[in-house]
């Protein structure tokens, strides 16, 4: 959740590894109540010790966890920033896939045992694999072929995510979210909140999550690649 692109990672891996539907609510909601703040004090917090902007956008892309917040941090952090935190966080989505496949993986192999103790048979790791990956990918490969076949590429990607297809997308996302609450129930999910364990586990994790990608960022683009914002430019 934390590491990759919070909701839908965590919708991805909690089917990988058959988790509680009150186990995935506890997941979502703390990342979107963080996401919340992460995506109004980040950019604040950026613009007053004046870091540069294509490390900010690199540190933005690789901790707040949905795209959306992402492009929106990096957009108030300006066009360079915004560039290259939306694409850092593409590279985190297409993870998913790999990380749910892993996840399956280890669930079935060595957390899950049959009746008589032998592993479940490795067709259990397909059936409880997150499709909706695939699609994410095959749909990421095919409008990357677009916008690579030419000038009018772009233009017909831009084109087709915008106008009523963005309502539909915004309206099914937001369908999601309510079927994940009608199907939660709130006393139950209380007592996965008692002593404050998720809450400390999430707090620590995106506190490291903070601190590794900063250095990351500063190590990539100030040291590996230090003409990274004039390649931006051209």
């Amino acid at each position: 959740d934390m590491s990759v692109c919070g909701v839908s990672a965590a919708i991805a891996t909690a089917a990988a590894c058959k988790a509680k539907k009150e186990e995935l609510s506890v997941a979502v909601g703390l990342s979107m109540a963080f996401t919340a703040v992460m995506m109004v004090v980040m950019p604040m917090a950026i613009r007053a010790i004046g870091m540069d902007p294509i490390v900010a956008g690199a540190w933005v892309g690789g901790t707040i966890d949905a795209t959306g917040a992402v492009a929106a941090a990096g957009n108030a952090l300006g066009k360079d920033a915004e560039t290259v935190a939306v694409t850092v966080k593409m590279i985190q989505n297409i993870l998913i896939g790999v990380i749910s496949f892993c996840v399956a993986a280890y669930w079935v192999r060595f957390q899950e045992r049959s009746t008589d103790g032998s592993s479940v048979g490795i067709g259990e790791i397909w059936r409880r694999f997150p499709k909706f990956v695939l699609g994410f990918m095959a749909a990421s490969l095919v409008f990357t072929a677009v916008v690579s076949s030419g000038t009018q590429g772009e233009g017909i990607v831009e084109a087709i995510v915008g106008g009523s297809t963005k309502t539909v997308r915004t309206w099914l996302f937001c369908l999601a979210f309510i079927s994940i609450g009608l199907e939660s129930d709130f006393r139950s999910l209380a007592t996965h909140f008692r002593g404050g364990k998720p809450l400390v586990l999430y707090v620590a994790g995106q506190t490291l999550n903070l601190l590794l990608t900063l250095f990351m960022a500063w190590l990539m683009f100030t040291q590996v690649f230090p003409n990274a914002s004039d390649v931006l430019k051209k």
